[in-house]
C-alpha cells in the first residue's frame, strides 16, 4: 500500500550494485523525506557525518568498507541511531555479529519490498515520537527557563520597589523632622514625632521586606524589634528605663497583615513610653505573637506599668492613637481585648 505522504525522517542508503541502488533510491525516495545513496561503507560514513540521516539501510559486504564496520563507526558517533542491514547470505556470523550492533532489521537478499517498507514504516514511528517527545522537553526547557527568567526579573522589579518607597517614606519623615525643628510647640512638635514613628513603622516593612528572599512575607520576630529599636531611639528619655521582652514565634506575615500588625505595636509602645512609667525608674514591655487554633494568631502587647483606669472604653477613647488601633484591628479581621492588672494588656486575635 502506498504512503500518501513521506515520512518526515532522512535515509542514508549504502548498496554497491549500482542497479539496486538506483532502484531504491526510486522507491524509497516517495516514502521519506530525504534520500541520500552511497556506494560503499566508507562513502556512507562521511555522509553520515555531513547529514546526520535518521535512518540508515545498508547492504553487509561491500569493498572499501563493509556495513558492519561503517555501522560501527556510526554507532561511536551516535549510539541511537536506527539501522536496518541487507545480506545476500544468511551467514549466522553477520547475524550475530548485527545483533551485537543492536540492529533494528535484518533482510536477506533479494529483499521482499513489501518487508522493506514495513521496517521503514516501523522504525519512522520510533523516530518521530522520539522527535516529537525531544521537541517537547525542549519547549518544556525554554518555557521552564523562560518563567524562571520572569520570575528573577520580578523579583528585582518587586526588590527595587520596596527599596523606592522605603527610601520615599525616609525623605518624608526627614520632612517632618525638619518641620519639627521650626516649631516650639511641645504638643506640636510631639504630634510630629508621633507621625515620624508611624511612617517608620511603615518603612521597617519595605527595608525588611528589601532585604529579604521573600517579598511578600514578613519575619515579624525582626520587624517588632527593629520597629521598638526605632521608638526607643525616639524617646531617648526612655533607653537604659525600659526593657523590651519578645516572645514571638518563628512566624511569617504577609505584608497587609503586617503593617497593621507594625502599627498596632507602634501605638501600644509609643502609649507605654508617654503614661505607663510616670514616676518610675525601669519598666518591660513584652510582645508576644504565637499561632493558636484554628490558624489564628494570639498577638499581645503588655507593661508592668502604672495601668488603666477599668473604666476606660476603647471605643470612645479621645486618644488618636487607640483610635488608629480600634481601626486596624478591624482592618485585619481581629478582636481586641484589654486587662489592666499589674499593668496594661492588650490582646488581639485575628
Amino acid at each position: 500500500m502506498e504512503q500518501l505522504e513521506p515520512h518526515d525522517i532522512t535515509v542514508l542508503f549504502v548498496e554497491d550494485n549500482e542497479a539496486i541502488l538506483i532502484l531504491y533510491n526510486r522507491l524509497i525516495s516517495k516514502r521519506v523525506r530525504q534520500f541520500y545513496p552511497a556506494v560503499n561503507g566508507k562513502e556512507g560514513l562521511e555522509l553520515f557525518g555531513k547529514y546526520r540521516p535518521d535512518l540508515v539501510i545498508t547492504d553487509i559486504s561491500m569493498p572499501i568498507m563493509d556495513g558492519l564496520e561503517m555501522i560501527k563507526r556510526i554507532k561511536e558517533i551516535d549510539p541511537e541511531i536506527k539501522v536496518i542491514v541487507m545480506s545476500a547470505h544468511s551467514n549466522q556470523e553477520y547475524f550475530l555479529e548485527a545483533i551485537d550492533l543492536s540492529v533494528n532489521g535484518y533482510l536477506i537478499k533479494p529483499v521482499d519490498t513489501k518487508k522493506l517498507y514495513a521496517l521503514i514504516d516501523e522504525q519512522a514511528s520510533y523516530i518521530l515520537l522520539k522527535r516529537e517527545s525531544a521537541e517537547k522537553e525542549q519547549r518544556r526547557r525554554l518555557a521552564e527557563e523562560k518563567l524562571r527568567q520572569s520570575v528573577i526579573e520580578k523579583d528585582i522589579l518587586l526588590k527595587e520597589v520596596h527599596h523606592r518607597v522605603k527610601n520615599n517614606m525616609q525623605i518624608i519623615s526627614s520632612i517632618l523632622k525638619m518641620q519639627e525643628r521650626l516649631i516650639s510647640d511641645p504638643l506640636l512638635k510631639n504630634v510630629l514625632q508621633e507621625s515620624q514613628n508611624r511612617i517608620r513603622s511603615m518603612s521597617l516593612v519595605h527595608e525588611d521586606l528589601y532585604r529579604n528572599e521573600s517579598f511578600a512575607n514578613i519575619k515579624f520576630l525582626n520587624y517588632a524589634k527593629s520597629l521598638a529599636g526605632n521608638l526607643l531611639r525616639s524617646y531617648s528619655d526612655m533607653q537604659g528605663k525600659i526593657r523590651f521582652v519578645y516572645d514571638i514565634e518563628d512566624v511569617f506575615l504577609p505584608m497587609d497583615t503586617g503593617i497593621p500588625c507594625g502599627l498596632i505595636l507602634n501605638e501600644l509602645i509609643t502609649n507605654s513610653f508617654k503614661y505607663a512609667f510616670i514616676d518610675r525608674e525601669e519598666g518591660v514591655i513584652t510582645i508576644k505573637l504565637s499561632v493558636i487554633d484554628g490558624g489564628k494568631f494570639l498577638f499581645e502587647i503588655s507593661d508592668n506599668g502604672i495601668g488603666i483606669d477599668k473604666s476606660f472604653d476603647i471605643e470612645n477613647a479621645k486618644s488618636l492613637g487607640l483610635k488608629i488601633v480600634n481601626k486596624l484591628v478591624q482592618q485585619i479581621d481581629g478582636s481586641l481585648k484589654y486587662e489592666f492588672m499589674d499593668g496594661t494588656k492588650f490582646i488581639i486575635i485575628f
